[in-house]
C-alpha cells in the first residue's frame, strides 16, 4: 500500500490538469522516499471491486491528496459520490470502535483549479474539503486552490515554461512540509493562488480556445444564442 495516495476527481481522469498537478507533488514525494500510487474517480466508481481498492488505499495511506477541477463552485458530482463512501466507511469503522482506535492520524489536502482567472473562486470547494476531513476523521493539511487552470490544460508542468513557476514551486513547498509532517505552508498557498498570466491575456486566449471549439462542433453561429430570452 501506499503512504501517500492521489485520487484524482477530475471525470478526465489521467488526461487533466488536476492529474498533472497531483501527480507532480507525488513524484516529488517519491524523491523524498515515499511509496506512493494514485486512482481516478471514474475508475474507482466502474466496479465494487476497484472501490474497495480505492478504500484500502485510502485506509492505508499516511497522506491522501484529492486533485479536482471546480464545476461551478464545487466538487465534480463522481468526486462527491466517492468522498461519501469513503465517510460512510470511516464512520461505520468509528461506531464499532476497533478499526478507528488502531487507525494512524491520516493527512488529508486538497488541490483545486478552475477555468475562472481568480483562484478565490476556489474557496467554496476548499471548504467543503475542510468539512469532509473534519466528519471523515482526517487531519485537515490545507488546500491549494489554483485559477486559470485551463493554461495547465493537462501538459506536464516542465513542458510549461516561466508561467507556472509559482505553481511548481508551491508544490515543491507543499512536498517538502509533508516529507517533514508538517501541514500546507501559508506560503505555498499564497505561491499558487497568484495569478498564471496577466487576466486580460487569459480572456483573449479563453475566448479564442472557446470559439474553436465552437467551430469543432459547428456551433460558432450560436455562440450569441439567447434561446430563453
Amino acid at each position: 500500500m501506499s503512504q501517500a495516495f492521489l485520487l484524482v476527481g477530475s471525470p478526465k481522469g489521467t488526461k487533466s490538469s488536476s492529474r498533472v498537478l497531483g501527480g507532480y507533488l507525488m513524484s516529488k514525494l517519491a524523491a523524498g522516499g515515499m511509496a506512493v500510487g494514485e486512482m481516478s474517480v471514474g475508475r474507482a466508481l466502474h466496479s465494487e471491486e476497484e472501490m474497495g481498492r480505492l478504500l484500502a488505499e485510502v485506509e492505508a495511506a499516511e497522506i491522501i491528496v484529492v486533485a479536482f477541477p471546480l464545476y461551478v463552485d464545487q466538487l465534480p458530482a463522481p468526486l462527491v459520490g466517492a468522498l461519501e463512501t469513503i465517510a460512510e466507511k470511516r464512520t461505520a469503522a468509528t461506531e464499532r470502535g476497533s478499526e478507528a482506535e488502531a487507525r494512524p492520524r491520516q493527512k488529508i489536502l486538497a488541490i483545486v483549479n478552475c477555468g475562472f482567472p481568480e483562484s478565490f473562486q476556489n474557496e467554496p470547494a476548499v471548504a467543503t474539503m475542510r468539512q469532509f476531513a473534519k466528519q471523515a476523521g482526517f487531519h485537515w493539511a490545507g488546500g491549494l486552490a489554483l485559477g486559470m487552470g485551463g493554461a495547465v490544460s493537462a501538459k506536464p508542468l516542465e513542458k510549461l515554461g516561466g508561467r507556472v513557476r509559482n505553481v511548481v514551486k508551491a508544490l515543491d513547498l507543499t512536498a517538502e512540509a509533508l516529507l517533514r509532517d508538517a501541514d500546507v505552508p501559508d506560503e505555498a498557498k499564497e505561491l499558487m493562488a497568484k495569478p498564471l498570466i496577466p487576466k486580460r491575456l487569459y480572456y483573449v486566449f479563453a475566448n479564442l480556445g472557446w470559439k474553436r471549439q465552437a467551430r469543432k462542433h459547428g456551433v460558432h453561429g450560436q455562440l450569441r444564442a439567447r434561446p430563453y430570452a
